[in-house]
């Protein structure tokens, strides 16, 4: 099992971007505290890089959890991400993220892991979704 994770923010609003990071970092450094694990966080407020970067494999290395806002400008939203790291095979729970309910009944559900409307309680949403992912990948039972 790997001991380490990348943690994705995909999301085009700078401000949304930095509050959702900075939130899901002290979440981490919290959790750091329970299980033993390396971290990459990795914000992206352009799509484009974002993909680039996917495509770089850049995050082959280790498994990934996104965060990705479904619209993101520039003709890309959420669906191009996740297609793009799901051709490359790249491991990642997806957190989809958005301000509109129609979204979430327009979308495959197997598309995404977890849908989060972006309202005032979506970063805490999101860090619940990172604890439970964090649990999962690193939890080892008694034996």
């Amino acid at each position: 099992m790997k001991n380490s994770i990348n943690v994705l923010v995909v999301e085009d609003n700078e401000y949304y971007n930095k509050l959702l990071s900075s939130t899901l970092r002290q979440s981490i450094l919290s959790q750091r505290r329970k299980w033993d694990f390396k971290y990459k966080l990795h914000s992206f407020t352009d799509g484009d890089e974002c993909i680039s970067k996917i495509k770089s494999r850049e995050f082959s290395d280790s498994d990934s959890i996104a965060f990705i806002g479904y619209y993101l400008g520039k003709g890309i939203n959420g669906t191009h991400i996740i297609k793009t790291l799901k051709e490359l095979s790249v491991s990642t729970t997806i957190i989809l993220l958005s301000q509109s309910k129609s979204v979430k009944e327009e979308l495959s559900p197997d598309i995404y892991d977890y849908f989060v409307l972006k309202d005032k309680s979506a970063p805490a949403l999101c860090c619940l979704c990172l604890e439970q992912y964090l649990d999962n990948k690193f939890y080892l039972p008694l034996e």
